[in-house]
């Protein structure tokens, strides 16, 4: 959020004007919302001094208003609230925004207050001022151990961030754009000399403005003459008369994968791949930060899962081979039964104190000896015995052992599943999908009071319509694939998954027909695309009716077994699923019909 999207924001914060203060919530750690009334209703503004997404606009999505208000929230509500705005300014185009709150003091006068959003990256604050112009509070407070020059506590004298001896593109003066751009830096970049010079402009914001004067952003100073710099000059002085009339064109970029990169006040035609077009900063801030803000916590809440995932799976994978090592010593459980009878059938022959006897195996063909140890303790029928005994703990420890190793497999390929399905998750509700079911099953211990969001949604596989007009669906994590198979496909549907491999349940709606041939590799090749195996070739994909899938009593979710099934071989390549993605039909939940 450079200077220049800071000034348009606050051309339409001049809206509020005369609106008094109403309420005063912080939603977050370092985020402030104001609500205003205004003649016909009201307006709520947010700010933030999010290291990552510091930001100022006024707003139409409020968030939620927590419970309990922090210490500076309730610092604001006490000298703000019932307050009128009296001014909305930013000095020249810094990324400092003032907002002047008239108010009665607590000695009944009439007072001053500044509200003062510094968006700054990590060193963002909101910071409120009393008439003096002494801090009363900042959302982040910053003693001298931190910073000796500027301290933002209760008591200290505001001091402005650092000038940094920027000129101003609202007063442009050729002999100083000269003095600036002096050969005396000869190997510096146009648009960085550009960017290091004006102030409110960023990188891209640079390299436009240099690209508009028939300039390439890297070009050094020294390969340009005066002519070209006039040129130069008269862009950014074009600008600065936009900027002072309020001529703005708020725009989101788009990268080449449709991805929002990037918003801007003015229009960027060399820095985005495509734009979305606004008639309001505060719409496209809003739209902007709104998309921003879900992926930062779907990659915060995918790496949180990730890192459950992979530590139940390295647990199990020590689990495993503990009982790999059991299961290999119970293997000679055959052999103590032998021992037992052998020393049986002999004990005529045997006598106290023996330390091992050589017998003949009447068990061998050949008849050959084995010897067998003795404990010299023990009488002939004891060693015998004793031999029987371990038998029977061997064998029991091999019966529940290759119980208890089965069921850690079968968990084993449950995580293993998890794991891809958040590989294929899309959006923050899928991921959500797989918190909940984590929870459920114990992976993750919610906090006390906590439950996972939109939990009493219904799960929503996505819906592609195939070229020959059937509905085929798909689930991509364990919650939708037990709903799509279990409540939303009828019995002579048809169903699809991955030979072997973890992946996705896949329903196409036959309404009790032999699907065609192109109807069945599409719903194939889907099933591989949402899979572990997207990118193999000759993938295997099972398909069977619906009605011949089963549940496993005491399965995980999404786990199932099936019968009766035939395979299919296919490819799924980026060139031949992207023309089965573009048919995805957007929909609400699935109800079973």
């Amino acid at each position: 959020m450079d200077g220049i999207t800071l000034a348009a924001v606050k051309e339409e914060m001049q809206q509020l004007l005369g609106c008094r203060i109403t309420k005063i919530y912080q939603p977050g750690r370092r985020d402030i919302v104001i609500h205003c009334r205004r003649p016909g209703g009201s307006q709520a503004v947010i700010l933030s001094a999010d290291p990552q997404n510091a930001r100022v606009f006024l707003t139409e999505e409020v968030p939620a208003n927590p419970l309990h208000p922090p210490s500076f929230c309730m610092l604001l509500r006490k000298y703000l609230e019932g307050g009128k705005i009296a001014s909305v300014e930013q000095p020249d185009l810094e990324r400092i925004l003032e907002i002047t709150v008239e108010n009665i003091a607590d000695t009944g006068e009439l007072t001053r207050y500044r509200l003062i959003t510094e968006v700054m990256g990590r060193h963002s604050n909101i910071i409120l001022l009393d008439a003096a112009g002494k801090v009363l509070d900042g959302v982040i407070r910053i003693d001298s151990r931190v910073n000796r020059y500027r301290e933002i506590i209760p008591g200290a004298v505001y001091i402005p961030p650092p000038d940094q001896g920027k000129l101003s593109l609202l007063a442009p003066d050729w002999q100083a754009f000269l003095t600036r751009m002096a050969p005396a830096s000869p190997e510096a970049r146009l648009s960085r000399l550009i960017q290091d010079n004006f102030t409110g402009i960023s990188p891209r914001v640079a390299a436009e403005l240099v690209i508009r004067a028939g300039l390439d952003p890297d070009t050094l100073r020294r390969d340009i003459d005066r002519d070209r710099l006039k040129e130069l000059y008269q862009v950014l002085k074009e600008l600065g008369e936009r900027i002072k009339e309020g001529r703005f064109a708020p725009q989101i970029g788009l990268d080449a994968d449709g991805e929002p990169c990037g918003v801007s006040a003015i229009q960027l035609t060399s820095q985005f791949h495509a734009a979305w077009e606004f008639g309001s900063m505060s719409r496209a801030l809003e739209t902007y930060y709104a998309h921003k803000l879900t992926r930062q916590e779907m990659a915060n809440l995918y790496r949180n899962l990730i890192q459950v995932v992979e530590g139940h799976q390295n647990r199990l994978a020590k689990k495993i081979k503990a009982q790999e090592r059991e299961l290999s010593a119970a293997e000679d459980a055959e052999t103590y039964r032998v021992y037992g009878e052998l020393l049986t059938a002999n004990l005529y022959r045997l006598q106290k104190g023996m330390e091992s006897v050589a017998l003949e195996n009447f068990y061998d063909p050949e008849l050959r000896k084995v010897t067998i140890p003795l404990d010299p303790r023990l009488t002939p029928s004891e060693n015998a015995q004793s031999y029987f005994r371990r038998y029977n703990k061997a064998k029991k420890t091999q019966v529940e052992g290759m119980y208890h190793y089965q069921r850690s497999l079968e968990e084993k390929e449950y995580l293993e599943q998890v794991r891809t399905s958040l590989d294929l998750a899309v959006d923050l509700s899928d991921l959500l999908d797989i918190q909940r079911e984590l929870m459920e099953e114990g992976y993750i211990r919610p906090a006390k009071g906590q439950k996972s969001k939109d939990s009493n949604k219904r799960p929503q596989p996505l819906r592609f319509r195939s070229s020959d007009g059937l509905e085929i669906l798909v689930g991509r994590n364990n919650r939708q694939n037990e709903h799509l198979t279990f409540k939303a496909a009828n019995p002579d549907d048809i169903w699809l998954h991955v030979k072997d491999i973890p992946g996705s349940h896949v329903i196409i709606k036959a309404q009790g027909m032999e699907p065609p041939a192109a109807t069945l590799e599409e719903a194939a090749l889907l099933a591989a695309y949402y899979s572990k195996g997207r990118t193999g070739h000759n993938v295997a994909v099972d398909y069977t009716a619906r009605k011949h899938v089963r549940k496993p009593r005491g399965a995980k979710p999404g786990m199932v077994i099936y019968d009766h099934h035939r395979t299919i071989f296919v490819s799924p390549l980026p060139e031949v699923v992207r023309p089965l993605l573009e048919r995805q039909v957007k929909t609400a939940a699935l109800d079973k019909t």
